[in-house]
């Protein structure tokens, strides 16, 4: 075939492709729809759930490193395995776990989601408080002060 029999039939192909195939459409919201999420209910408590937990985690690390010890037997087992990451991955699975409930709760009953969050956000204070006890029981607060040679 010669270069003028390639280029006909070349345009004859491009032809029928692009007459089969007209301009694609934008997709509509309708056509996205599945893909759409509605909004979260209680996402202001979900950030304080969030720090809570995050200071739970440093203060936990924290008075581990000094030679205290975990109280929580589930979670000492997680620490004793994979330490730090591993009690970051596993505090954290928690509180998604919670949003996760309190989402679906909430979408069906309101009152019972609020509910839901409010006693996570009680039980997450718990820990957080008791460490800030133990650590300024025990001085972690502050970094001992060598005396010096006088």
């Amino acid at each position: 075939m010669s270069g003028a029999g390639v280029r006909v039939c070349a345009h004859a192909i491009l032809a029928s492709v692009s007459s089969s195939t007209s301009h694609p459409q934008p997709p509509t919201p309708e056509d996205l729809a599945f893909l759409s999420v509605p909004p979260m209910r209680y996402q202001r408590a979900y950030l304080w759930l969030l720090l809570l937990s995050a200071i739970d985690v440093m203060f936990t690390w924290h008075i581990l490193r000094r030679g205290g010890s975990e109280l929580n037997p589930i979670a000492k087992l997680v620490i004793d395995h994979w330490e730090l990451p591993g009690a970051i991955a596993f505090k954290f699975a928690l509180v998604l776990f919670v949003i996760v409930s309190c989402e679906i709760v909430g979408r069906k009953r309101d009152r019972l989601g609020r509910t839901l969050i409010g006693t996570a956000l009680g039980i997450a204070t718990v820990p957080v408080a008791w460490s800030l006890v133990l650590l300024s029981m025990h001085g972690f607060l502050v970094k001992p002060v060598e005396p010096r040679d006088l």
